[in-house]
């Protein structure tokens, strides 16, 4: 201002000090392009495209299921005697459960093993008296239909003192009793119910695929199956609100007919549960392996962009956004796989991304780039 101030007083001609104060006006302009020109770099954040091991899976919403259960019921009439194992008890099989008296049973047991003696003499007298021709062929054969009913009455009547014990079908876990001692039992049609026994391990994960990845599963079972290879596809179930290592597994069955309905494809899943960890009626996420695992360049879904040409991604040359289309699949998680248009090393623009055009002028800093392995 001062220097300013002394031009001024040096100045006497008016239309010389218009053109000096022109002058002044031009610079001051020039001094604020700079700043002008900063404006239009857009601030991003770039990560490098990375080439990654992932894993190709089917991810399902599938429910847990014992891989065996019986309902244990009252067979034949009577009280209940005694209970012999404690809710929710694990048992071996053939362990005994329920005791329902069984004198009744046992006493038509000893009169019908009185009734086959009758019937055995009776029958071996005729048998004697036919030799020495004192009876007829139709008496002995009547004597002898009377030894076999005797023989299979008391056979029934045994197998009735047997129903009285009830014992574990196979190994398994036996729920809570619904009868109490004293209770009269059996006398309903189909018997009743007094507990119920499943087997927890190993342990079945039930799901159904969908449309989309039948055909991807059907061509990884087929693949083992064209090799003779005798190992089960692999499979990983994870309880529903867990973020523990999965239980591992393998898959038990798939299906041959899609359910016209749903168009869904039922598969299961089966694990040893050696430690209980899955229980029946639990949601748990079967994933199911389709391959090996394999190298493929994985990007933020964030990061991919569609217009009318399809997708793309910008990346960063130098100071400039570039564009590029390319074509991607679902990938797990966060991610999509990129099939073409990009390369490992090249730096994506993963954030403001919304305010970046092709040519723009960019200012980058780095963001952690993915690491490790991903599944897909």
């Amino acid at each position: 201002m001062i220097r300013r101030a002394a031009l001024m007083s040096g100045v006497r001609n008016p239309a010389a000090l218009t053109c000096l104060l022109v002058l002044l006006c031009g610079c001051g302009k020039q001094n604020q392009s700079p700043t002008e020109s900063l404006a239009s770099v857009v601030d991003v954040t770039v990560q490098p495209v990375a080439s990654i091991h992932i894993q190709d899976v089917i991810e399902l919403d599938g429910s847990v299921a014992p891989s065996q259960r019986a309902d244990l019921m009252a067979r034949v009439a009577g009280a209940l005697k005694e209970i012999h194992y404690r809710d929710g008890q694990y048992v071996r099989r053939g362990r005994l459960l329920f005791s329902i008296e069984p004198e009744t049973y046992e006493q038509q047991v000893k009169l019908n093993e009185a009734r086959l003696a009758q019937t055995r003499s009776d029958f071996d007298r005729q048998s004697q008296l036919l030799q020495e021709r004192a009876t007829s062929q139709s008496s002995v054969d009547a004597a002898l239909a009377n030894l076999q009913q005797a023989e299979a009455n008391l056979a029934l009547a045994k197998i009735s003192l047997s129903y009285t014990q009830i014992r574990a079908p196979f190994d398994g876990v036996v729920g809570r009793r619904q009868v109490d001692v004293g209770a009269y039992v059996g006398a309903s049609p189909g018997g009743t119910l007094l507990a119920t026994i499943q087997k927890l391990s190993p342990i079945y994960v039930n799901a159904a695929v969908g449309e989309r990845d039948v055909l991807r599963l059907r061509a990884r079972v087929a693949d083992r199956a064209g090799q003779g290879v005798a190992e089960q596809v692999p499979v990983q179930a994870t309880p529903q609100g867990e973020d523990q290592e999965p239980e591992h597994g393998e898959l038990d069955f798939v299906d041959r007919q899609v359910l016209p309905g749903t168009g869904t494809l039922a598969v299961r899943g089966r694990f040893a549960n050696s430690d209980g960890r899955l229980l029946p009626g639990y949601y748990a996420k079967l994933s199911i392996d389709l391959g090996p695992p394999r190298e493929a360049l994985l990007v933020p879904r964030a990061a991919i962009l569609s217009d009318q040409q399809g997708d793309f991604v910008y990346i960063a040359e130098g100071d400039l956004a570039r564009r590029r289309g390319v074509q991607t699949r679902a990938a797990r998680g966060e991610f999509r796989e990129v099939l073409s248009g990009l390369a490992a090393g090249e730096l994506l623009i993963v954030g403001g991304t919304t305010k970046v055009a092709d040519g723009r002028t960019v200012r980058t800093q780095p963001e952690a780039a993915a690491s490790g392995s991903a599944s897909r």
